[in-house]
């Protein structure tokens, strides 16, 4: 195991109560199963209940990876993904320093003026989802043809994870998602596994095959 891999495997480990509690306590703000909320958090923001709109520690974890000239990672709280939908709507989202600092500047504003609960709220009811589908309900219909308080663990997992590319399938993404122990442990504790996911890409994207393949070496 490499040291960035025992560092991100501690990481879940230390948030891993926080993680479960926040979960029980927004998921009848927002209506959806506490696995929901749980897969929500690890894949997007897994220290949301404790920053104040921008996550110190993911920014430094993102500096580490791309100075080391890996894949781009991203740092930006749920908070900061807010930002960035409220300003699609009339200009183009770019990855510049001025733009960083700008969404850096209006989270931290935006989360001391806003409860977590509204702040979370808005974001699965105008978070891009793929396909079209802006909102949570909008998804959760698109996908499933299902409501969001019925969703199982492995939609969840697919929902959660559409969320930092809607439009395109990364199926090594997929794999290193999968392979986390708290992601692996919420899918067991609520009756799914990752063959349940694998089906979902299927029907979905024809390349649950592939994913399954992945899983399996």
């Amino acid at each position: 195991m490499g040291c960035t891999t025992a560092l991100s495997s501690l990481s879940d480990w230390i948030c891993g109560p926080l993680v479960a509690q926040t979960a029980r306590r927004y998921a009848d703000i927002i209506y959806t199963p506490e696995h929901f909320v749980e897969m929500l958090f690890w894949i997007e923001d897994k220290r949301f209940s404790i920053h104040f709109g921008v996550d110190p520690i993911a920014v430094a974890r993102a500096l580490v990876f791309n100075l080391r000239g890996g894949a781009l990672q991203g740092a930006s709280t749920i908070a900061q993904q807010i930002y960035n939908i409220r300003i699609r709507r009339s200009r183009k989202v770019t990855r510049s320093w001025a733009h960083k600092v700008r969404q850096a500047g209006w989270s931290l504003c935006h989360s001391a003026a806003k409860s977590k609960a509204s702040i979370l709220k808005e974001y699965v009811d105008t978070v891009y989802w793929g396909r079209s589908y802006n909102g949570l309900d909008n998804a959760v219909a698109g996908y499933f043809k299902a409501t969001r308080d019925s969703l199982s663990a492995a939609q969840s997992f697919f929902l959660a994870e559409r969320i930092a590319a809607p439009n395109r399938v990364s199926v090594p993404r997929i794999s290193n998602l999968l392979k986390r122990t708290p992601i692996r442990l919420n899918l067991a504790r609520n009756g799914s596994t990752p063959a349940d996911v694998a089906g979902i890409y299927e029907r979905v994207y024809g390349c649950g095959g592939e994913v399954w393949q992945v899983l399996a070496k």
